[in-house]
Order: C-alpha cells, then sequence, then structure tokens
C-alpha cells in the first residue's frame, strides 16, 4: 500500500500545507478517480456520512470513488484547517459542474489523524447547499446569555461523552442556549442540514429561538456512536423528528469534541438530512 508521508509533524504551517494539498488532491478524485491515493489516504476506522445521510463505511466508500459522479470538474472554496494536536478538521465547500450543465455544491467536514508518518482520513461528512444558501459563513449576532448553572458529567470518559450527548440533544429541546454557550468551543461551527455554515454566535442564536417547542412534537436521540482520537472525539447520532405538521423526517450529525484541560469542548457539529431509499 501507497504511504502518505509527513516529513516531519510541525511546525502547524508545514501540517495545513500538507493537508491542503491533500485536501486538493481528494476533491480531483471526485473526478478523476486515484484508488492508490484513497487505498493510502482513508483510515480502516474511517466513518461517512455521505450528502443523502448514508453511513458508510471504508469499503463502500471506496467503492463509490471507483465509479466517479458525471462531473465536468470540482473546485473547493472557503478551505479551513483546525489542528488539535495529532488530529486535524478541515472543511470546505466543493462546487461540481455538472455534465447536464447545473451545479452541485457540497459542504464537508473532513477529520485526519496523523499515524506515525502519515495523516489518514477517519471521518468525512457532505450535506447538499441547496438553492439560495451563501458559501460563505453565516455569521451571526450571539443574544443575551445567562450563567449557565448546571454540572458537567464525570467519569469514564465515553460516559461523559454520551452524557453530553444527551444534554446537547436535551438543550435544544429546551432553548437552553446557556448550555451552548458553556460547552461551546470559541471557535465553533456548525454545518446545518440545508448547508448553512454559522459561527458561534450565529449558531447561539439559532438555539435561543425554542424551534422544538414552536415546530416539533418529537425530537428522539439514538444510534449514538463514540469515536476517540486522543483529545479528540467525534459523536455519531441521528434524530428522528417530527413536526407539528406531521411531516418526519431524520437528521445525522457528527459532533466534534476537543478535550481542553479537564472539560470538554464543542468545536464542530455537522448536520445532513437522511434521504430514505425509494
Amino acid at each position: 500500500m501507497q504511504a502518505l508521508h509527513v516529513t516531519h509533524p510541525g511546525p502547524l504551517n508545514l501540517a495545513r500545507a500538507q493537508l491542503r494539498a491533500i485536501n486538493h488532491r481528494t476533491v480531483h478524485a471526485l473526478v478523476v478517480p486515484d484508488h492508490a491515493f484513497l487505498e493510502a489516504l482513508v483510515d480502516p476506522d474511517f466513518l461517512f456520512t455521505a450528502s443523502d445521510g448514508e453511513w458508510i463505511d471504508r469499503a463502500g466508500y471506496l467503492a463509490r470513488m471507483r465509479s466517479p459522479a458525471p462531473l465536468r470538474g470540482a473546485s473547493c472554496e472557503g478551505v479551513r484547517v483546525r489542528l488539535y494536536g495529532p488530529v486535524a478538521l478541515l472543511q470546505g465547500t466543493v462546487q461540481m459542474p455538472l455534465r447536464d450543465g447545473g451545479l452541485a455544491r457540497l459542504r464537508y467536514t473532513d477529520v485526519y489523524l496523523r499515524r506515525d508518518t502519515a495523516w489518514r482520513l477517519v471521518n468525512s461528512q457532505h450535506t447538499v447547499v441547496e438553492p439560495g444558501v451563501p458559501t460563505a459563513p453565516r455569521p451571526g449576532v450571539a443574544p443575551q446569555l445567562a450563567t449557565w448553572t448546571g454540572q458537567d458529567p464525570e467519569g469514564d470518559e465515553f460516559e461523559v461523552l454520551h452524557a453530553l450527548n444527551a444534554q446537547y440533544v436535551q438543550a435544544y429541546r429546551d432553548a437552553d442556549v446557556a448550555w451552548y454557550d458553556a460547552h461551546f468551543a470559541p471557535d465553533y461551527n456548525a454545518v446545518q442540514g440545508d448547508g448553512t455554515l454559522s459561527d458561534r454566535a450565529a449558531a447561539l442564536a439559532r438555539f435561543a429561538q425554542a424551534s422544538y417547542a414552536l415546530h416539533m412534537t418529537s425530537f428522539p436521540v439514538d444510534r449514538v456512536t463514540v469515536r476517540r482520537f486522543g483529545d479528540v472525539a467525534l459523536i455519531h447520532a441521528e434524530n428522528t423528528y417530527t413536526l407539528k405538521d406531521g411531516r418526519e423526517g431524520v437528521s445525522r450529525y457528527t459532533d466534534i469534541w476537543h478535550r481542553q484541560s479537564t472539560h470538554w469542548k464543542c468545536v464542530s457539529a455537522h448536520i445532513t438530512e437522511h434521504q430514505q431509499p425509494a
């Protein structure tokens, strides 16, 4: 198997340049298959959330990438790389001119892990950017916030992360924006189900709107999986929700948490609507 070698783990600028180069080649592989590159890049522990919300393992992802979509090209913009020790979070938007003349846009969040001397892709999630949604991040103004007075879970780290995930969902039901303010890292951002990319302030403003009480009758959380890579944890789960008008849907998400000192802070959330097969 071909190796993707990192000549030196630092400095940070070198790591960012390496990851941007890998990202460019991965985007190019959407148009021109590059089997050897992807075989070397994709980690055995890889999980892919496709733009239709399907969860796909390494074998399924590589099989998909052997049969490229009918594209005339692909380009990416707004690429941002954040480093958390040996873990990197890379986000961007890929624009793909279709052979029928249309244009597809996908928002993606990729997570890389440096194993020995090579970067490995351990997670990827795609969400379609719907028409009318801007590609640029949507900034916001945070609402007036009270101080959160609750208590964080303690004990086994995986149990703590499961508990934090449950609190995250309950805070949405309760419009408890103070909880989010206490648990979002300063660089937090979120990809919503329509492809909108929101910064921390915009996310706090959205969570203050009592969306659950206004629009939903049910918002459970299910199929929770926690994966940990050092001080970074990836939480995957789904919400099978019911709206007050009777419509139903399924959102699948990846929340990315970073342990800062003795506390976990959420640095990113990515949501994709699951489309049931016809």
